[in-house]
């Protein structure tokens, strides 16, 4: 992966993913959603998470967003995943390519039953 183990690289944090937060909110990346890692070994980085001793591996991550009163689901989404917590951070440019996908209204390859908890 290109860049991997630069210090200071920024990367966006995935709402809902390892986060504690259970919403489905949006992958925006705006200031508010950008993490800075800043400890490094090697070619892995340690996780942001204070106390967490994990390194983010990359890996593809299924992600679920409600956009415009639908539920979205997007599979294969390239991240960076935390090992032991989870923690998930994405690239500028695949948040970019996420928010283009929901824009564009692009016909689904695939529908998925969706049950309610209540």
């Amino acid at each position: 992966m290109s860049g991997q183990g630069h210090p200071g690289r920024q990367l966006p944090r995935l709402a809902g993913h390892g986060t504690g937060r259970d919403d489905c909110g949006g992958v925006a990346a705006g200031d508010s959603e950008v993490t800075r890692v800043t400890r490094v070994t090697g070619a892995k980085m340690k996780c942001s998470i204070a106390g967490c001793p994990g390194e983010y591996e990359e890996r593809h991550i299924i992600h679920t967003v409600r956009h415009r009163g639908q539920v979205i689901v997007i599979d294969h989404i390239p991240a960076e995943v935390c090992s032991v917590c989870g923690d998930v951070l994405l690239k500028p440019e695949t948040v970019r390519r996420i928010e283009a996908l929901l824009q564009a209204r692009v016909q689904p390859l695939k529908t998925v039953p969706l049950y309610e908890y209540a």
